[in-house]
């Protein structure tokens, strides 16, 4: 069976039938890589959760039509909401933390300034190549809703939800056994460090601000590995990354692991 690509698309799709005119960038794609031609099959999602199978009604140099089929309801989107906030990396590596994390599932990327991390502003034509990057990862991995892609000039104080904030050597807990303590929740908040971590005073803020340090295991990791270590583990055990064939998770709660 041959892949069927998917594009996105940022305005109304009301529903079988329609057509709708693909976005200049999404058009080069379709056209220009993809070589997609009238007739081709293909799928076109919104980027807030819903998305149809349709074919190509015209591409060429005018713009690209697509023709609205059925609309896609098997489940895709993970069922925990997962808000990660990443202290500032290197471009190259929140580039790569971003498209990452998108692939496994989280709802929002939130990049921190931390004491420790880069500093310098982050230019409106980079957060822009931030969020197009997590377009892309939605369009590989099959996720329908694109995540948020914002820059916070600190790390906020923990809300309702779980907050867990990664801190390597400071913290006995585990995230593992963070999670079994506290109990599933539909949404959680993860916090991990810059480069070289989080420093004291900042641990301090978080954890009076109710955020609960925890620790990803012995070994050193480095930011962008220990976000998705966070996410994957997280996921794993209250959302559907650890789900057997019949659906459900594989374990109830956590009992080691990082």
């Amino acid at each position: 069976m041959s892949k069927i690509w998917r594009l996105h698309h940022t305005g109304p799709i009301e529903g079988p039938g329609q057509s709708v005119v693909l976005e200049s960038t999404e058009a080069h794609h379709a056209a220009r890589v993809l070589r997609l031609r009238p007739g081709d099959p293909m799928a076109i999602f919104d980027g807030h959760g819903r998305e149809w199978s349709a074919t190509i009604a015209s591409c060429d140099r005018s713009g690209t039509v697509v023709r609205v089929v059925q609309e896609l309801l098997e489940p895709v989107e993970p069922p925990l909401t997962v808000r990660l906030y990443q202290g500032r990396c290197r471009a190259d590596r929140m580039e790569w933390l971003i498209q990452k994390a998108t692939e496994l599932g989280v709802t929002s990327i939130h990049s921190v300034v931390c004491e420790r991390g880069e500093t310098r502003r982050v230019a409106p034509q980079r957060l822009r190549r931030w969020q197009r990057i997590a377009v892309e990862a939605c369009k590989q991995s099959g996720r329908r809703r694109v995540p948020t892609v914002e820059c916070r000039e600190k790390l906020p104080p923990a809300g309702g939800s779980p907050a867990l904030m990664c801190a390597p050597g400071s913290a006995s807990t585990s995230l593992a056994e963070a999670l079994v303590s506290l109990g599933a929740s539909d949404e959680v908040w993860l916090a991990v460090g810059p480069e070289s971590g989080f420093d004291n005073g900042e641990l301090e803020r978080s954890e009076a601000s109710g955020w609960q340090p925890v620790s990803l295991g012995p070994r050193t990791l480095r930011a962008e590995t220990a976000a998705l270590v966070a996410v994957a583990v997280v996921l794993h055990c209250w959302g559907d990354l650890g789900r057997g064939p019949g659906g459900g998770s594989r374990v109830d709660s956590p009992s080691g692991g990082p």
